[in-house]
């Protein structure tokens, strides 16, 4: 049986390298992105990519998994902060030059390519 590849760790400072990557791979992403210092913008075009590459499984590590669901509950309930997150994914599509699939079908969430794992502090 083959051994199964090693995770690609992704630091996020790349937005795009996601998207070159083979389909299957798992992703660890580095930042825990729940840290308290971690919001809004950053965090929502890591989620836009991540939604963005369905093929790819993402593992988030966190030692806040309360924040996680936090964050996946008020963008699957509120209105408002689901558009903000859509303009995160219409920019990263803008940066692809894939601009037409910005008004395409939303993802539902939580995202089925993302896992948490709980990493105790």
């Amino acid at each position: 049986m083959p051994e199964a590849a090693a995770p690609i760790v992704w630091s996020c400072r790349d937005m795009l390298a996601p998207f070159r990557w083979a389909p299957g791979a798992v992703v660890r992403v580095a930042p825990d992105l729940f840290e308290p210092e971690l919001r809004g913008k950053f965090r929502d075009e890591v989620f836009a990519t991540m939604a963005l590459c369905p093929k790819l499984r993402f593992e988030l590590r966190t030692a806040h998994p309360r924040a996680y669901q936090e964050f996946v509950r008020v963008i699957a309930e509120d209105r408002a902060e689901y558009l903000a997150w859509r303009v995160s994914a219409a920019t990263i599509l803008r940066k692809l030059d894939r601009d037409h699939q910005a008004s395409g079908p939303s993802p539902q969430w939580p995202l089925g390519n993302v896992a948490l794992v709980y990493q105790g502090s």
